[in-house]
């Protein structure tokens, strides 16, 4: 990548934040999309994860049930979700966060959508870096996000504003059937700052054993700079798909390299999920 290139990269202005005022210029472009308004379905709307094999379940096990994803997922987004955890790693504290049920409206452009409402409330340790505090901080002071779906397929879809924030495409509803070793693609995301294209992002997913009734879903976003092609980040959500087609929110590991961070260096940021 050309040092042209790098600079305009490295100098984006931040946007407005959720908070109210406006933001300082960063040194990493992911540090200002790293709020909900623009990049939250890219951790979508699901909550993320560390892989199977780091946590839950054996993943040698001999038994592996065979569960229908597209109806636990569905069943999920349908009926709202909140999940409270520690967040430990490069980032720490403790996050709070909610979707509200789905219900039937339309995007900003006038399409049909299931919405859901989204909601978070994190309390950062002092003297937080400034990276940590944009990523969970982005909805405090009451703000509410919209996430947008398909009605039928419940993938998610573009909210529909001008200028756009993130756009999604190449999507592939989750499937019917899956057991321990399925995985396939499911989105592609292209986030914008000030109308031009700033991230890319990849969503895939896969399944592994967990225990005899049920199994691991873990989803991984990878995200880019548009200009140059620089991994910015990975990010693992893992829940459990339970014997009766529901999912539950496990954990999640982002791996951030140093091109998000501003130069302090790859760093991991973990959370974990209080269970019912």
């Amino acid at each position: 990548m050309s040092p042209v290139n790098k600079k305009i990269l490295l100098t984006l202005p931040l946007s407005e934040t959720a908070c109210g005022g406006e933001s300082e210029v960063s040194t990493s472009p992911v540090q200002q999309l790293f709020n909900k308004s623009k990049i939250k379905l890219s951790l979508l709307l699901m909550p993320t994860v560390l892989l199977a094999a780091c946590g839950d379940g054996d993943s040698n096990s001999p038994i592996s049930p065979t569960l229908n994803l597209n109806a636990a997922y569905s069943s999920y987004v349908k009926a709202g979700s909140s999940v409270t955890g520690d967040i430990s790693g490069y980032c720490q504290g403790t996050r709070v966060w909610t979707l509200s049920a789905t219900y039937s409206g339309t995007t900003l452009d006038g399409k049909p959508a299931l919405i859901s409402n989204d909601t978070e409330s994190d309390v950062m340790a002092p003297n937080s870096s400034k990276f940590c505090t944009n990523l969970y901080s982005s909805n405090m002071g009451g703000k509410v996000y919209k996430i947008y779906y398909d009605p039928t397929t419940l993938v998610p879809i573009t909210n529909g504003s001008n200028p756009p924030g993130t756009v999604y495409s190449n999507q592939v509803p989750l499937p019917t059937s899956v057991t321990a070793g399925s995985s396939g693609n499911w989105f592609t995301t292209l986030t914008y700052e000030n109308s031009v294209p700033a991230i890319e992002g990849v969503l895939t997913w896969s399944v592994t054993a967990d225990t005899p009734a049920t199994l691991l879903f873990t989803t991984l976003d990878t995200a880019y700079t548009a200009v140059g092609k620089l991994l910015l980040y990975k990010s693992y959500t893992t829940y459990r798909i339970n014997a009766d087609n529901t999912l539950t929110d496990l954990r999640k590991n982002i791996q951030v390299t140093t091109v998000a961070t501003g130069g302090q260096g790859d760093q991991n940021i973990y959370e974990v999920y209080q269970q019912p």
